[in-house]
């Protein structure tokens, strides 16, 4: 199996293929590696919607640190707080960031990402209200 094959099936479908047998009852032997000069692997448009809304999660989390980052001072004015005490306003932010970032993919692989996305957006729409 190459790094590809392996990132690209899941931990399931890996244990599900070690496990097929053939009709003669003995275990079926692994698909045949791609040679080395072979692409391994044509990306599909599916693949590509993925890496399309991975990076735009990306952009819109490091514009959201921007955002937060340029507007401390109106910030401070509206909560009338002096600099030490604005200054962790945007710690806080980063924190929440830095753990909900890998968390999220922690949490897609456990349970799915439509059960994930879903639970995040109705959770958004009842803080929101």
């Amino acid at each position: 199996m190459t790094l590809i094959s392996a990132l690209r099936r899941s931990p399931l479908a890996r244990s599900q293929g070690a496990a097929t047998t053939t009709a003669a009852g003995g275990r079926s032997a692994a698909p045949p590696a791609p040679s080395r000069g072979a692409p391994a692997h044509q990306a599909s448009l599916r693949d590509w919607i993925g890496v399309l809304a991975m990076v735009t999660g990306q952009f819109m989390a490091i514009m959201d640190v921007q955002i937060v980052t340029s507007s401390l001072t109106q910030i401070q004015g509206g909560l009338s707080a002096t600099s030490q005490e604005i200054s962790w306003v945007q710690t806080a932010y980063l924190i929440a960031d830095v753990v909900m970032v890998p968390m999220s993919g922690t949490l897609s692989r456990m349970f799915s990402t439509r059960y994930v996305f879903v639970t995040a957006a109705l959770g958004f729409t009842a803080a929101s209200a």
